[in-house]
């Protein structure tokens, strides 16, 4: 959900991560850390938004939850491919244009992993 699309009363009680709540113990998470990696950001401006956006892509994909590109929807598992983070992560703009290091750092932190 992005929050600026949200009113903050409609989400009283409802527990929310923000990109300071990833980090767990002091250790920044996977993708975060992949990020560091790949020089997955530039100016910085977009780096919180594309690392919460990445961690629910990654959660609706582990769900089963196809794309517009998911080519079989009828199978069980599903390619995490290219194509796929590309159209899951469409929404999130860089104007550095670091897209590169962000999709290698999402390739990195979650692996080619199929979705069950």
């Amino acid at each position: 959900m992005l929050s600026c699309l949200a009113l903050a009363v409609q989400y009283e009680g409802v527990e929310i991560t923000t990109i300071e709540g990833l980090a767990a113990n002091g250790a920044l998470h996977p993708l975060q850390a992949a990020l560091v990696e790949h020089d997955g950001f530039q100016c910085g401006y977009c780096t919180p938004g594309q690392i919460c956006s990445a961690v629910g892509m990654w959660k609706e994909f582990n769900d089963g939850l196809p794309s517009a590109v998911t080519k079989d929807v009828s199978v069980a598992a599903m390619d995490f491919s290219d194509e796929e983070i590309k159209e899951r992560m469409s929404g999130n703009l860089c104007r550095c244009g670091a897209y590169v290091g962000i999709c290698d750092a999402i390739r990195d932190a979650f692996g080619p992993k199929v979705a069950r």
